[in-house]
Order: C-alpha cells, then structure tokens, then sequence
C-alpha cells in the first residue's frame, strides 16, 4: 500500500472524503504532528518525524494549510510568527533534503489571517519547494503567478462533492414553502467573507419584501460577533444569529429549509460552503470573483460585490417565482452529480505520481488544468 504523509489534519470534510476516496485506491494516509498533545512539541518534532517516516519507506507529503505553524501566543507577540516562519523554511528544506515529494493543495492563495511574519514571501518559498501544486480552479494558479510564485508543476482538480445525509430528490424544493422566502449564510463566520456586508445589504430590503436571514457557524471573533448583532437588531427584517457550530448530523435539515443560500465573500479562492449548497440544490448567491467562475450560471445569481449590489441580489430571488429557484434547484443538482470523489482521487494520485522528486527534472507536459513543467 502507497503512504502520503497528510499535514495538518483538518476538521473541513475535504481532507476525509479525498483519503477515503484515495484509500479505495491503496493509498494510505498518515497525519503528521500529532506525535504528543503539545501543538509546540508536535512543530519542533517535524522534521524528525519526516525522517522516520522516509526510512519506513514514505514518499509523498501532501500539504493542505499552513496555519499549523502558527506558534501560540504570536498574536500577541509578532515575533513569534518570525521564529514561526524560519521554522516552516527549515521543514521545507528537510522535506527536500530526505528525497520527499513535496505536494501542496492550493485551497487559497493566502492565507485569510496572517501565519507569518510575511506570509508573500512564505508562500513564495513554499511554491518554490513544491514538487506539484494542486488547485481547484484556474483562477487560483493565476493568483500565485500574480504573487509571482507560479509553480514548476501544476494542476487543476476541482473540488469534490458534499452531498446531504439523504436522497437530494428527498429535500424540500426552495421556494415551495409559504411565508417570506428564506436566506441562509452557512459557514465559519471571518471577516473575508463579508458576513456584515451581507446582513447590512439585508437591513436595505423594502419593508413590503417577504423575507427572513439565518446566519449560521462559529465566530470565534467576539468584535464581530457584537457587529453583527448589531446589525441584526436594526434590520426591519427577522435576522437569526447561530454563531455556534452546527452539528454534522443537522447541516442538510438546515440547508432543506432555506430557499437561497447567500456566500457574500470578498475574496475567495474556492469555496466548500458553495459546493455543499450545490449538492443539497440550493440557488445561489454570490459576488462576480474569479475564484467562483467555475461555479454554475443557472445555479447562481452574482452581483457586483457591493453592499447595494448584494441587496439587489436578494430582493431579486425574494420576489422570484417558485418556478425559478426549482429551475436553479435543478441545475444545482445536475452540476453536483457531475463531480466525484473516485474522479478526484484517481486525478490526484495520477499526478503525484508523474511528478519526479526531488532534484529529477521531468518531461515538461502541457493539457488541460496543467501548468507546463520547466527544468529548475
């Protein structure tokens, strides 16, 4: 059985669903730092862990986030995300001096809050060390060539799908309920993704517009848990605040009972919140950015990414027939069942395993989703 070293381990469903996919394959997924229960003493035993999993025979380390490197207490003290830093360079010099292939999924072009001391400059470094850089969109590859850091080696697999706990034929179809027409955000609430934008454009809606927010995930940020209840209180529309994590087994019932699903970002690279409403054929709202184009046209309705854009967005799907979002329901539907997880497996082991290692130039490929490879 073939072994890929994972690093970090992450609650997001990605990370389960492609290893589960790529272990119907024979592939075998092993987390690294995890080795005690000190986040501290799990980052300093990283590069010895690299070398005895290389001696057991690993091959392949595959890089998701790099939040993992934060080091307690570097908020408080910015030095701490310098030494933090230095510490990231230094795994990534031993993940090439043991003859690892480094892979990295570029699941956002940076980071939505600071890493590093300088997280351009680290991004470059990592980009730089990667054997193979995966991403879920064209978009994404464009965003690090305009960080100037375009990867060796590349290559587009889009995300894989997020389906309900049931039968998607069995959710409620959006619009088909009496009473106002039901916006939902879904999804940990950050400053990047322009929840308070979202519920100021909702405070804009005409008094005579039938219509109810829910705004549901964690906020751990206690300022913008206070923004927005502020903004909710002076909303002449019902706005319900669930700041709190909702729990696997309720994701689809709260999904099923929303009409529209808003994901206002103000930016994004790609968005698991996007492909979960697809997949449970919920309509969509969201800004006119690259990192969404690939969603698609008939499921979505984007705006131009200001807060009077957003309000039009939902007065528009608040006062559509139900006719249109069944016909939005079904072109959501009909893109989620175009995805696979066995595809995305299959696609991501083909590539890790054409890309040489290490200090071995490979044959510069060109087709489609790839980025030609040069000889360093």
């Amino acid at each position: 059985m073939k072994r890929i070293l994972v690093l970090p381990r992450d609650p997001n469903p990605y990370q389960g669903l492609l290893y589960s996919a790529l272990g119907r394959l024979g592939v075998q997924a092993r987390y690294l730092g995890e080795l005690t229960g000190s986040h501290t003493v799990n980052l300093l035993l990283l590069p010895a862990e690299l070398a005895w999993h290389r001696l057991a025979g690993a091959r392949v380390v595959h890089l998701h986030w790099v939040t993992g490197f934060t080091l307690p207490g570097a908020r408080r003290f910015p030095v701490l995300r310098r030494i933090g830093q230095a510490w990231f360079l230094l795994w990534l010099r031993a993940c090439r001096a043991l003859g690892l292939r480094l892979v990295w999924t570029a699941h956002n072009v940076l980071p939505h809050d600071q890493v590093f001391a300088d997280d351009v400059a680290a991004r470059r470094a990592l980009v730089r060390a990667c054997d193979l850089v995966l991403a879920h969109s064209t978009p994404a590859l464009a965003g690090l060539a305009a960080l100037g850091s375009a990867p060796r080696r590349s290559a587009v697999i889009p995300h894989g799908p997020l389906h309900p706990a049931g039968p998607a034929a069995a959710l409620r179809r959006p619009g088909s309920a009496d009473g106002p027409r039901r916006f939902l955000f879904f999804g940990r609430v950050q400053d990047y993704k322009g929840v308070t934008d979202l519920v100021a454009a909702f405070a804009m809606l005409p008094a005579g517009v039938p219509a109810e927010l829910t705004v549901a995930g964690p906020c751990p940020d206690r300022r913008l848990q206070a923004e927005l209840r502020a903004l909710a209180t002076a909303a002449r529309h019902q706005v319900t605040l669930r700041p709190d994590r909702v729990p696997d087994g309720q994701v689809s019932a709260l999904l099923a009972a929303a009409d529209v699903v808003v994901l206002p970002f103000r930016q994004v690279t790609t968005s698991g919140s996007a492909i979960l409403a697809l997949c449970h054929g919920r309509p969509l709202i969201v800004p006119d950015l690259p990192g969404l184009a690939d969603l698609p046209g008939p499921a979505v309705l984007r705006y131009d990414g200001g807060i009077p854009g957003l309000a039009g967005a939902m007065a528009r799907l608040a006062a559509a027939g139900p006719q249109t979002l069944a016909a939005m329901s079904v072109a959501a539907l009909s893109y989620a069942a175009s995805l696979s997880w066995p595809d995305v497996a299959q696609r991501t082991m083909a590539e890790i395993t054409a890309t040489p290692g290490p200090g071995r130039a490979g044959p510069g490929r060109a087709g489609p989703g790839r980025q030609p490879v040069s000889t360093p």
